[in-house]
């Protein structure tokens, strides 16, 4: 029996150099998608009607695929830029020719082209690898984002042109030399690879589930469900907590450090009423809400007016006011009169606990899912299905099955 050959050390640095942007890839991705969960969330509800399902599976592959992909063209980095660049000539010219890697792998192959001898050759690693990098897209082109054979084309060529060009201007001009070669076959093989996915997705599409945003949109869209609420509370609240900085900011620059901090707790509170008050009262609804596609109404759906709605407002903020108010005292921005600062704490965290925690309650115990401050307001959250030219495809009608939330 004929010994059994064994790959290379250059083909195993090869696949090394594969893998390395894949586990980089793995530790910077949860920061990546915690970062986008909100926008991708709201962009469910308003699209789909909902921010689960097998979509936004796809969607944070397809996210973790293109960081991985973006990831090997940049990595591994020299660690000395200096050295690198007066020892390392080959990237300095790019590489024009067509085709030029099946001479390279005839070269190195010496005429033998069996699959157990070409296995253990780094330019035909190279080779197959670049042909497989984009396959990924262009399975994500067609099924996912529902492009045409050309549109993917012209996509794949220009995301292969932009590794390219991002390798040859040395991660544009970050490094004083090129560190990696420009290479004509690079797009080709790249190019092919992804029209080789686009083709495979027609049949591996019927295996997957019908990706269908309109179908979805009107079985999930006019239900208002807890996470659905949480989310635009949540948007309100970091919405209002962003353009606060931003004024707290901005202040302290026009004035000075004193003034800014002695002014900015005030500068909150004012903020507040307008975004957490007037707004929803004249508005009916929150800059959170409309992002939802949520909006406050009377159960018999008409409008709920101001009163109704400012006891709404008042019920479901009093514990971040009380939370407002113990960071004034703490700060000594305003000093609370007798033991009333000591107890202020305590009643926040009694008051999130009794009305922010009574929504889960209420949806889980209620039958009508109600919370406090809707049952005190006699007001409810309805959802405002968007417009039909906000979906592309045509409306599915609801399939038969379970219509709970």
């Amino acid at each position: 029996m004929a010994p059994r050959r064994r790959p290379p050390q250059k083909a195993l640095a090869v696949l090394r150099a594969y893998l390395l942007p894949v586990e980089v890839a793995v530790t910077v991705f949860p920061l990546i998608a915690a970062l986008i969960v909100v926008p991708v969330a709201i962009r469910g509800y308003r699209r789909r009607g909902r921010a689960g399902g097998w979509p936004v599976l796809v969607f944070y592959s397809f996210v973790f695929y293109l960081l991985a992909t973006l990831l090997q063209t940049v990595v591994p980095l020299p660690a000395d830029t200096d050295g690198h660049c007066a020892v390392t000539r080959y990237a300095e010219r790019p590489q024009l020719e067509p085709l030029a890697f099946r001479g390279t792998v005839s070269t190195a192959a010496a005429g033998d082209w069996a699959p157990a001898h070409l296995v253990t050759l780094a330019p035909a690693w190279t080779t197959l690898l670049n042909a497989v990098l984009l396959l990924p897209l262009g399975v994500y082109l067609r099924y996912y984002l529902r492009r045409g054979f050309l549109s993917s084309a012209v996509l794949a060529f220009a995301t292969s042109l932009f590794f390219e060009t991002t390798q040859y201007t040395g991660l544009w001009f970050v490094y004083a030399c090129p560190y990696r070669q420009f290479n004509v076959d690079d797009l080709i093989l790249n190019t092919a690879g992804a029209m080789a996915g686009w083709i495979v997705a027609g049949p591996l599409g019927r295996l997957l589930p019908v990706n269908n945003p309109a179908s979805e949109r009107s079985r999930y869209g006019a239900r208002v469900t807890l996470p659905r609420r949480a989310l635009a509370f949540l948007t309100d609240t970091a919405g209002w907590l962003v353009v606060w900085t931003l004024f707290a900011g901005l202040l302290g620059v026009a004035a000075d450090w004193p003034t800014g901090r002695r002014h900015a707790l005030p500068a909150g509170a004012v903020l507040g009423l307008l975004w957490f008050w007037l707004l929803p009262a004249a508005m009916a609804t929150t800059v959170g809400k409309r992002a939802l596609l949520l909006r406050v109404t009377r159960p018999d759906g008409s409008p709920p007016g101001a009163l109704r709605m400012t006891v709404r407002t008042g019920v479901l903020y009093f514990p971040l006011a009380l939370l407002w108010l113990t960071l004034v005292h703490e700060t000594g921005t305003l000093a609370m009169p007798g033991p009333l600062g000591a107890v202020l704490p305590y009643a926040t965290v009694f008051g999130a606990v009794v009305l922010w925690g009574a929504p889960p309650l209420a949806a889980l115990l209620r039958r009508d899912g109600r919370a406090p401050h809707e049952r005190w307001s006699g007001t409810v959250n309805r959802a405002v299905m968007p417009p039909k030219d906000d979906v592309p495809g045509p409306p599915v009608p609801e399939p038969a099955g379970d219509r709970r939330g």
